[in-house]
């Protein structure tokens, strides 16, 4: 496994660069398109179009929706390069996901403190941004720290549209040495990932309850 990381490495790091790519761009287009979906929920001719979208985007799977962006599309005449589509994809299905979750915590909050807000005058965009809204991501923020880690994993979902990432970085190490060892690399590579984003959010987590919105 030294031998192999020492002669693969510049492979490995290219991989895990695509993989953190994707991470992180689809995190923040889904967490603030989200934020948004949320805000528009709350205007009731828009509401069943947002509950249509949610429902698609929790009835079927990931993978599907982006092979019908890639290879679907250009159908209906519209033709995307892998990366957009899988960008497209991602931040499609993770930003009904976000917003269902940040919907749910503001359904926690309690009635009095959003009926202060009105008796207060407090427009419905400053009552959703300044204190719906904060409150909660506090409440579902376990939630969405869930939603953090499962996406690291998806990521690997890009390999169904030809891209380079770790999983076809491992792939293309197995044909060439013909040994399951990089499959384990890779998956130690997901493992570690995971364990130090899940203790960075749980760091923020801690700090957030500390704070009195």
């Amino acid at each position: 496994m030294i031998s192999m990381l020492q002669s693969s490495y510049p492979v490995l790091l290219q991989g895990l660069g695509q993989t953190l790519f994707y991470f992180v761009i689809t995190l923040i287009t889904s967490s603030l398109l989200g934020v948004l979906v949320t805000y528009l929920y709350g205007f009731k001719r828009i509401r069943p179009f947002i509950s249509a979208y949610i429902s698609i985007v929790r009835g079927t799977p990931l993978l599907l929706q982006l092979i019908f962006i890639y290879f679907g599309l250009p159908y209906f005449g519209i033709t995307l390069d892998r990366m957009t589509a899988a960008l497209i994809g991602f931040t499609f299905n993770y930003t009904g996901y976000i917003a269902e979750i940040l919907r749910g915590g503001i359904q926690s909050v309690p009635q009095d403190q959003k009926d202060v807000a009105f008796v207060l005058g407090f427009s419905k965009s400053y009552t959703f941004y300044r204190i719906l809204l904060p409150l909660s991501v506090r409440n579902s923020f376990p939630s969405l720290s869930n939603e953090v880690l499962v996406l690291l994993k998806d990521t690997a979902l890009i390999y169904a549209l030809g891209l380079s990432e770790l999983i076809k970085v491992s792939r293309t190490l197995a044909n060439i040495y013909v040994s399951a060892v990089p499959f384990i690399i890779v998956g130690l590579i997901y493992f570690t990932l995971s364990i130090i984003i899940e203790k960075l959010l749980k760091k923020i987590e801690k700090n957030m309850r500390k704070v009195t919105i």
